[in-house]
């Protein structure tokens, strides 16, 4: 498993599968093992910080492709440093992959990353709520949230009619109790969060703020593993 212990995010089959190991950045989800494995669950901004790592102990080169794989995923994770998810070792972590595949400016690399991402004109809404979907149990609730970092979000909330019925189309498939969209601005440092829910007065409990017109505006919010997910999870607790 890479980047997730939650098993409602694991693909098809996977409770057939014989886990060996896991990679991750996020709180520990309700995964279970058969057997003994290795596990690599540390606090950091990005699983490929945390895959640097294993590489470094077991002493294996990183392949220059794979060191610029890795260092775009930090980069993007991070949202280049900028996240509160950040850590020191992330960027030691990224210090390396670039000498590793020839990067000599970082910032410039993940503004340019960032600067793809955020090109939606020829995108569909569904597809732009799918590109960072994840599902969450929280307390027997299924919850959808998606998230989608840009360098500007003007044009995102331009779409928002098109991306609250793709959110409604979703929450009707996966029959979730909620749907949610972050539509991040990395610039600016805020967050526009969509909602979709059954019970949109938990989501406002969650962060003390009124949800006006499906949406609701959360500044300086930009993680959604260390900024939405823990407040959202003790909201839906109480």
């Amino acid at each position: 498993m890479v980047d997730f212990t939650d098993t409602p995010q694991a693909p098809a089959g996977f409770d057939k599968a014989n886990l060996v190991f896991i990679a991750d950045h996020h709180k520990l989800g309700n995964v279970t093992s058969s057997s003994p494995l290795e596990a690599w669950i540390l606090p950091y901004g990005s699983t490929a910080t945390v895959l640097y790592q294993v590489y470094t102990y077991y002493g294996i080169p990183v392949p220059k492709d794979i060191a610029g794989v890795m260092l775009g995923a930090i980069l993007s994770d991070t949202v280049i440093f900028r996240s509160a998810t950040a850590t020191d070792k992330d960027l030691e972590s990224a210090n390396a992959l670039a000498k590793i595949a020839g990067v000599d400016d970082i910032p410039a690399l993940g503004m340019k990353l960032f600067a793809i991402k955020s090109d939606i004109s020829q995108t569909g809404s569904m597809e732009l709520l799918q590109r960072d979907y994840k599902e969450f149990n929280m307390n027997g609730q299924k919850i959808g949230i998606a998230q989608l970092e840009m360098t500007d979000s003007t044009p995102a909330l331009k779409r928002k009619a098109g991306f609250l019925s793709a959110m409604k189309d979703m929450k009707e498939k996966t029959h979730s109790q909620s749907v949610l969209f972050m539509l991040t601005d990395i610039m600016q440092g805020n967050t526009t969060l969509l909602v979709v829910s059954d019970n949109p007065q938990l989501i406002e409990n969650a962060f003390s703020k009124k949800i006006v017109n499906d949406e609701m505006k959360l500044p300086g919010v930009m993680s959604r593993k260390k900024q939405l997910i823990p407040d959202l999870e003790k909201a839906f607790r109480k």
